[in-house]
């Protein structure tokens, strides 16, 4: 488990009027929570401000949830943990995609509308409307991401915005490392009336990031800082899991390395049974066990008992095989000898199963890295596992037979993480007879 930073959000009084006053500007209207008629909020030379603050996170809400599920859903119906991606589907389903992530913009853009043609009404026709939208806590969308959606808004529902900007904070963090972005750009979407007091705007913006930035690295903000660095977003839809994963630091970090701490880390050690095992008996050693458990029907026979590790063996799945453990007297004897509590065939099936947790143990400390350059036996077991954002509950894996160039896959889309895969895959080995094991990771979603 990693603490991520937290600092204040943003607020109009605190921060944004502090904004405005040190560009030179000031409230539109004093007493305008008197006002029977809404209008815009700042005045900035010959320019009137209207502001948006967008403080809930979209993909919160369930009515979006929903829509986001059942276009992603449907995109990747056999994947228990579904990435919302919305650069690997198509043009017709983005334009799905970009109309449910922007209900807040719309709405924000139809509110400003009509409050900046009241103003342009109370102050002049030659004023320049600004719409100005602050980022405080959509993290599904990136800076870019939101500014193309608020000025496509802007141009298609109103002719009353004359420019746009769009501004935001953006704190990563991984419990070290801690970046803060603190972007603003200006579009004008009528080129005739240019906002010209920009420059004094963006220069007030970079002085109230230093100041709030000052006060977070002092610790002034106390419990007021409700803000946290950017997580993944992860909600549940018809009995599988979205996740929107956190945009990447995109550095190695100083202090993790490579690899940053993630949420539900699975070492080995606390990786769950993922295999059944049934005890496998050669004609001698059947001959040995057998007059020490004469009693058991199901060692009447070699046949008899050949039968019943078949029977078991039937029963194997993918996510969860039948592993049969060749088992000696020897072995067996000396098992009961420091387990005298057990008897009978439960003591043959207790040894073949220490036995598997020993032998997959060697092949999952065994297993290798698969990367470029490196010799590789002509049959092996071969696992990836998808990494998906900051949490390992989340990471998808499947697991093949690879001969030569060729992989035939046993497992596909299971929410198995790195040693969990590993695990499973030295189940299949044994089960295959193959003592090789290699793995890769996909890293396309990895929060790194």
């Amino acid at each position: 488990m990693f603490e991520l930073p937290r600092i204040r959000p943003l607020s109009e009084d605190r921060d944004i009027d502090f904004v405005i006053t040190l560009a030179g500007g000031r409230r539109a209207h004093e007493n305008s929570d008197r006002k029977d008629t809404r209008n815009s909020d700042y005045l900035l030379g010959r320019s009137v401000i209207e502001l948006k603050l967008l403080d809930e996170e979209r993909l919160e809400k369930p009515e979006a949830q929903a829509k986001i599920g059942s276009l992603f859903g449907a995109l990747q119906p056999d994947r228990p943990v579904v990435v919302i991606d919305p650069t690997v589907i198509e043009q017709s389903d983005r334009y799905a995609y970009a109309t449910i992530m922007q209900g807040p913009i719309r709405g924000a853009v139809r509110s400003a509308r009509a409050q900046l043609k009241q103003s342009r009404k109370e102050i002049g026709e030659d004023i320049v409307t600004v719409l100005f939208v602050v980022n405080n806590g959509f993290t599904a969308l990136t800076h870019e991401e939101l500014l193309n959606h608020v000025v496509s808004r802007a141009r298609n529902d109103t002719d009353e915005i004359d420019a746009v900007v769009v501004a935001g904070c953006y704190l990563h963090g991984d419990g070290f490392d801690t970046y803060a972005l603190w972007p603003i750009d200006y579009m004008s979407i009528h080129e005739e009336r240019p906002f010209i007091e920009f420059d004094a705007l963006r220069s007030a913006w970079n002085e109230l990031a230093n100041r709030h930035m000052t006060e977070f690295v002092r610790g002034e903000h106390g419990l007021t800082a409700a803000k946290e660095a950017q997580t993944d977003i992860v909600f549940e839809w018809e009995g599988r899991v979205f996740v929107k994963p956190a945009i990447p630091i995109g550095s190695e970090s100083k202090f993790f390395g490579a690899r940053r701490p993630r949420l539900n880390r699975l070492p080995f050690e606390r990786v769950k049974h993922v295999a059944f095992t049934v005890p496998r008996l050669s004609p001698v050693e059947y001959r040995r066990v057998r007059p020490a458990l004469r009693d058991e029907p199901l060692l009447e026979s070699l046949d008899t008992w050949n039968d019943h590790v078949e029977e078991a063996l039937s029963h194997s799945t993918p996510l969860r095989p039948v592993v049969a453990i060749d088992v000696s007297r020897g072995t067996w004897e000396a098992w009961k000898r420091r387990n005298p509590g057990c008897t009978g065939l439960d003591s043959l099936r207790a040894a073949a199963n220490v036995r598997y947790g020993v032998e997959a143990s060697k092949l999952v400390h065994a297993a290798k890295e698969l990367h470029s350059g490196i010799v590789v036996p002509r049959r092996y077991i071969a696992v990836v596992i998808e990494l998906i954002g900051q949490d390992e509950n989340n990471d998808v894996s499947r697991i093949g037979v690879c001969t030569g160039e060729d992989v035939e896959w046993i497992v596909l889309n299971a929410r198995v993480p790195h040693f969990g895969a590993l695990a499973l895959a030295a189940a299949h080995a044994l089960h295959l007879g193959l003592p090789n094991i290699f793995w890769a990771h996909d890293l396309r979603y990895a929060w790194v």
